[in-house]
This record gives C-alpha cells, sequence and structure tokens, in this order.
C-alpha cells in the first residue's frame, strides 16, 4: 500500500510505557509514524501533516480500527493508548513564529502581542519549550515537575505542576488545531479569550473556526480521544526567576496545616527563612514531601517532619543569584520520583518489603539543601530520566482536606507500609471540564512508589478510606487509577461535567471517527457514550 508523504508504517505488536507498568497489546499492521513530509516549506508540510491524520482516520475507518497519537509514552494508565494502533507522532516539533496580523484584535487591545503566544506542533516536548522561550525571554506559565512529555501529552492528561495562583499545564493553552474527521480539521478557542486571527487560520487551512468556551474546556483534557491535536497555541509570559526557599524538616504543626489548608506562609517564615521586607517577588510553588515510614503527626519529633519548599517569582533575577546545580543521582525537580528511581537501581528481586528501610536510609539524599537557589522553569523543572518499574498515583483533593487526608495515609501506613514516600503540591482551580484539579485550590498528593502487589493494595486502601469518610477525590488522568469506573467518574465530577464532556465530543467527532478514537479506558469509565444532540454545532 503506498502511504501518503510523511507517513510510514511500524512492525508493531504491542507497547509498554517508560515506566514498565503496563504492556499494551496492539493489533498487527496498525500503526504508523508521522515525520515531516519532504515537501517545500514550513507550510506546506504542516498542511501536508494535516492531510496525513485525516488519512489515518480514513484508513482506520474502512478498516475497523482504534488508534491513538503516541507520544513520549510516560502515563502510568492505559488511558491513552488503544488495542487497534499507535500513530509516533514524536518527530513533529515545528514551531512557528507569530506577527501580530496573525492575531486575534481582540487580544492585542487587551494590552497583549503576538509574541506573548508560542505556536506548535504536538510533539515538542516540554523542556524543548522552555529551552525555545528562554532563549527569546520568555515563560511557560506552568510546567509539570519531569519535563520530558510532549505538550499535548501533557496538558491532555492533566499535568499540573505547583502553581498555587496560576493552575495547571492545560490552563496555559489558549488554542487547539483538532483533526476531528477524514475531511474535517477545525481551529478551537474560548469565545472569551480569542487568540487566532483569520490571517492564521487561513495559514492553517482551517475553514472551520470554533470560538466556544464549552467546547474548548472539554477537548483540552481528553486524553487523546477528541481526534488528532495537531497544533497548540500557548500563552507565555515574560521570562521569570524563581528563588527556592526550602527545609526538610519543617515540623507538623498548626502553622504548616494553615499552609496547607489556606496558603497561608506567614507561620513558615521563620522555618524557610522567608522574606521579611517586600522584594518585588510573590509566591508561586508551593510543594512539600513527606517520608511516610518516619513522619510525626503529632509534631513531637522535629527530625521527623516534611520537606517543605516555596519558590517565590520574580521578574528582575535576584543579585547574586545561585543556580540549581546539576544533580547526581537524583534528577531535580522530580524529587520523590527521583528517589523511587534509585531504590529501583539498588534493589534486588523480590525484596519490596525492604523498601521502607531503604527509603529512611535514602530519603535524606533526595533532599539537597535547594534553600537560596535562583533558576528559571527550565533550571528547576527538567528533563528526567526515567529507568525501572515505578508507579506513581496522584490524588486531587481540596486543599482544606488536605492534613486530615495526609493523616489518614500516615495512619494506613504504620498498619502496613506503603513502598514509596509521598508528595504534595498545590494548584489553582481548573476550568477544563475533566481537569482533575477541579476544587477552589487541589492538593495533589502523589503516591510515588516500587510497582508491585503491595504498592497497589496500599493505594486501594487509600481510595477506599477517602470514600468511607465521604472525603471527594479525583485522580490524575495519567497516572495509577485503575479503580476509576463509569460510577467513580460521577461521582468525582458530577453529571453535568461528565454529561457536557460527552455532548462536546459528540459535537466535534461524527460516529464513525468517535470509534476510532474509543479505547476500552474509556469504555470502563463510561467516557465513550452517544449524546443525542438537540442541534449540529455550527
Amino acid at each position: 500500500m503506498s502511504l501518503p508523504n510523511g507517513l510510514e508504517r511500524l512492525s508493531v505488536t504491542e507497547l509498554t510505557n517508560r515506566h514498565e507498568n503496563f504492556t499494551q497489546p496492539l493489533t498487527p499492521g496498525a500503526s504508523f509514524k508521522l515525520r515531516i513530509p519532504t515537501v517545500s516549506g514550513s507550510q506546506a508540510q504542516y498542511r501536508q501533516t494535516t492531510a496525513n491524520f485525516q488519512w489515518l482516520i480514513q484508513h482506520a475507518i474502512s478498516n475497523n480500527l482504534r488508534l491513538r497519537a503516541i507520544g513520549k509514552n510516560w502515563s502510568f494508565t492505559q488511558v491513552g493508548v488503544t488495542n487497534g494502533g499507535m500513530v509516533d507522532a514524536n518527530a513533529l516539533m515545528q514551531t512557528f513564529p507569530l506577527g501580530n496580523s496573525m492575531v486575534a484584535p481582540d487580544y492585542l487591545n487587551a494590552g497583549h502581542s503576538a509574541g506573548d503566544l508560542f505556536f506548535t506542533e504536538c510533539g515538542t516536548t516540554i523542556h524543548i519549550i522552555e529551552e525555545m522561550l528562554e532563549a527569546n525571554g520568555k515563560s511557560m506559565r506552568a510546567s509539570g515537575a519531569s519535563n520530558g512529555q510532549t505538550i499535548v501529552g501533557a496538558f491532555s492528561t492533566g499535568t499540573h505542576g505547583a502553581a498555587f495562583n496560576l493552575g495547571a499545564v492545560h490552563d496555559t493553552v489558549v488554542g487547539l488545531h483538532l483533526v476531528t474527521g477524514t475531511d474535517r480539521h477545525v481551529w478551537l478557542e474560548r469565545a472569551s479569550f480569542p487568540v487566532a486571527s483569520q490571517a492564521f487560520t487561513d495559514w492553517l487551512g482551517v475553514t472551520d473556526v470554533l470560538r466556544d468556551d464549552d467546547l474548548f474546556n472539554a477537548a483540552v483534557v481528553s486524553f487523546g480521544s477528541f481526534g488528532f491535536i495537531h497544533g497548540v497555541m500557548l500563552q507565555t509570559e515574560p521570562l521569570f526567576w524563581m528563588k527556592s526557599y526550602s527545609n526538610d524538616r519543617v515540623i507538623y504543626n498548626d502553622d504548616l496545616k494553615r499552609a496547607m489548608t489556606q496558603l497561608d506562609f506567614s507561620g513558615l517564615r521563620t522555618a524557610l527563612r522567608l522574606p521579611t521586607q517586600p522584594d518585588g517577588s510573590e509566591p508561586y510553588h508551593f510543594q512539600m514531601i513527606v517520608n511516610p515510614h518516619q513522619f510525626d503527626t503529632t509534631g513531637a519529633n522535629p527530625a521527623h517532619g516534611a520537606f517543605v519548599r516555596i519558590l517565590n517569582k520574580h521578574t528582575v533575577k535576584p543579585a547574586g543569584a545561585v543556580p540549581p546545580p546539576p544533580k547526581p543521582g537524583f534528577v531535580y525537580g522530580d524529587d520523590t520520583m527521583g528517589l523511587i528511581q534509585t531504590l529501583l537501581d539498588n534493589l534486588k528481586p523480590f525484596s519490596v518489603k525492604l523498601v521502607p528501610a531503604m527509603v529512611n536510609a535514602l530519603y535524606p539524599q533526595a533532599l539537597d539543601d535547594t534553600d537560596g537557589w535562583v533558576g528559571t522553569m527550565a533550571d528547576f523543572f527538567g528533563y528526567t530520566n526515567i529507568r525501572g518499574k515505578a508507579s506513581s498515583a496522584a490524588i486531587g483533593i481540596d486543599a482544606t482536606d488536605s492534613p486530615r487526608v495526609l493523616e489518614e495515609i500516615i495512619s494506613l501506613n504504620k498498619q502496613s507500609a506503603f513502598p514509596g514516600v509521598l508528595g504534595l503540591r498545590w494548584v489553582k482551580q481548573t476550568p477544563a471540564t475533566l481537569g482533575f484539579t477541579r476544587f477552589p485550590v487541589t492538593c495533589v498528593l502523589e503516591l510515588d512508589g516500587i510497582e508491585s502487589k503491595q504498592t497497589r493494595q496500599f493505594l486501594q486502601k487509600t481510595w477506599n478510606r477517602l470514600e468511607a469518610l465521604g472525603i471527594p477525590y479525583t485522580l490524575h488522568w495519567g497516572k495509577v487509577n485503575f479503580n476509576l469506573d463509569a460510577q467513580r467518574i460521577r461521582s468525582m465530577y458530577g453529571d453535568a461535567s461528565v454529561d457536557a464532556w460527552l455532548l462536546a465530543r459528540n459535537q466535534l467527532l461524527d460516529n464513525d471517527t468517535r470509534k476510532v478514537f474509543t479505547n476500552e479506558f474509556m469504555e470502563r469509565c463510561g467516557l465513550d457514550k452517544a449524546v443525542v444532540l438537540d442541534e449540529p454545532i455550527v
């Protein structure tokens, strides 16, 4: 079979994710790789790639196949894969500078310029975007901790970071170029925040321009189920720096609990040596790391406290700034998973029971004295190396519930030790319809450990305990979430949100195309359902 320019067939029958905690069977002969087409000019290359996406949809419909685009394959869950074929989009990394003529007049009239926007294809990694932006005096507004993911893979599964006044990665996305059928592709942005001019959508070859908040908020966290996302527009901001204030022995007391529940850091001023006088900075990032095997919830033992870090945001680089040094062994920016990777390097087979003791021994090494470090987004949140069978679950809870949930997990750990460590990060509420950071301020409590039966049992006990106590929670779409089903999804997000998401998917994709982008995860979660439309979208 002759393939279009820029498309090649892959001979694969299974796909193992980067963390090695699942292997997905694939239909032989159903997978493809996209490359930059060998045609002249970036516009022609981009448009040919759009046509290639459409060809893939037609091929899948004609052969009764399911397809999913694949990036760096970081997800711990099968949310983004299917038993049909995968489409490797990692080579699609073109970026395109924008002039003011490409930008919506309303955007310019609000005081922005084209330089505040960044448009790229789906395969570009976050770390590369950060480096490109910083070279031009710009910054991403939010990122995750480990930034080897493709931009689309990251935001479409809810990658979040700890920007408690801003939001998650998907909250920095302002436009999507979606390929939604055999002969349809659309530009989608919010009606409340238009960014693209007709000149830009004409450049893409798009005639179907949709400005709709509900559609956008559904599509931006849709884990590959709304068609192929070919291009993405990001809102950026002028380059900024962050200064780290950290302490690895913060006592668990009312001052820390007030920071956890109210983001009131006044009680941590002494422990973290926070600025006592205004210096032009503002708190941007708040996180904790807890060793559950040595954590005193009474606050009586100062040696068994929490690692706490606040990053203050500076628009001007502080004088005498000391950049984060290279970190051997552990990769800075992802401390908990760095520790888990080191455990994997040292553990022998069948020695999971040794993990708590090894965590106690290695935990201090993972917590370098970061106090006073100054760096950019790329400095603090770099590309993390992955090796070995790691596990990571992330629970979204209301910040006001975070001390209680932490204490419950510590109590469960005393009954049966969790083979790993805990991390907590705080994120502003998202408008994304199925964004898991849905609380007014979401505390994301991460349980990072060894992939094992013991880990899965502990996670199940944790989720069961939250449900028994009636504590609302959500789960990260791209991390371990094997208890999700249709009933839990509706309990977590509410019928109105789930129905709105389903309606948006039905509006954007016809029945045949929806079948292509439906996978087993969606069927398990009741997210494959058809919705009867009162009227078609125009």
